[in-house]
Formats: C-alpha cells, structure tokens, sequence
C-alpha cells in the first residue's frame, strides 16, 4: 500500500490565502497607480496639469507596494521559519530594511 504523505512543518491553507491575497491587491493597485501616471503624463504632454493627480498616483504606488511586500515578507517568514537561527536574523535584517524603505517612499510621496 502507499503511504499518505503529510505536511508536517508546511504552511496552512490560510497563510496561502493572505499571500495570494495581498499579491492580487498589489497588482490591481500598481495597474491603478500605472493608467493614472499614464494619463498623468499624456495630459503633460498636452500642457494640462492636475496638481493632485500626481499625489493620487503616488498614493496608488505605495499601497501597492506595502501590499506585494505584506505577500513577499509573508512567502519569505514561511520559507524561513523552520530554518537556522542565521535565516530567521537575516530576515529580520531584510525586513527592518523593506520597512525604512516604504517609509522613505511614504515620505517621498506625501511631502
């Protein structure tokens, strides 16, 4: 007879889901943020500005991006999680890294 074989240390269905979930709101988001700085960009080329719309973009850019890194940090922690204690440090690193940088977009963004 086969053996059945088990997910012992695996992730759980649900985990799967906030990753898949948080990468489907990044992408829609960047698709926003990406036809806005198109037409954005289309009516500058036409000598029409909007002072807001480049804030609205921006905005579109940074939830999309806080989103796709939620999905990333999350497939990442799964993968390291029942690795070594170097892993779990340099994911840590890395992560406190993704985090100033999202600031200094937000900060870009916003002033």
């Amino acid at each position: 007879m086969a053996k059945k074989s088990t997910n012992n240390g695996g992730s759980s269905s649900s985990n799967y889901s906030i990753v898949k979930l948080c990468a489907f709101f990044g992408l829609l988001l960047a698709g926003i943020a990406g036809v806005i700085s198109f037409i954005l960009n289309l009516l500058a080329k036409l000598q029409i500005t909007i002072g807001w719309g480049g804030k609205v973009s921006g905005m579109c850019s940074l939830i999309s991006q806080i989103a796709v890194f939620i999905a990333v940090w999350l497939a990442a922690w799964d993968y390291v999680k029942n690795k070594g204690k170097t892993w779990k440090v340099l994911f840590l690193i890395f992560f406190i890294l993704s985090i100033l940088g999202i600031v200094g977009i937000g900060i870009g963004t916003f002033i």
